[in-house]
């Protein structure tokens, strides 16, 4: 809780000044909502930490080596990152941009997990 309020009103704050910049400043919204993006992740990289532990746990406990975590974890992040970027493309009015954000995003996903289709395919073989 004590984290989303000051998110929500930064939010909130930089909707207002955006509606108030919209028409003369027009420029300066995007980076501005750049900015207020930036708090957010910074805001959940505070949450991330115990996160990250109790996933790292629950590896050390299912006997996964890092080769299947890793993967798993960098598509997340990924995934994260250009969804905020595609949204901030779009809200400047490049939707083009926003479109090749999300396939790049979307093409890095799948080369990251590469190893673990590797292994799918292997045990795949395997079984029949």
């Amino acid at each position: 809780m004590e984290l989303v309020a000051p998110v929500a009103a930064a939010a909130l704050l930089a909707t207002a000044v955006c509606l108030l910049l919209r028409r003369s400043n027009a420029e300066l919204l995007v980076p501005l909502a750049a900015a207020v993006c930036v708090f957010a992740l910074y805001a959940v990289s505070v949450l991330l930490g115990p996160v990250l532990e109790l996933l790292q746990d629950a590896r050390a406990l299912s006997g996964l080596s890092d080769a299947y975590f890793l993967p798993v974890l960098k598509c997340v992040v990924i995934g994260l990152l250009a969804h905020f970027a595609a949204n901030l493309c779009r809200d400047g009015g490049q939707g083009a941009m926003a479109c090749a954000v999300e396939l790049c995003g979307t093409a890095a996903a799948i080369y990251v997990s590469l190893p673990l289709l590797r292994t799918l395919l292997g045990l795949l073989e395997r079984l029949l």
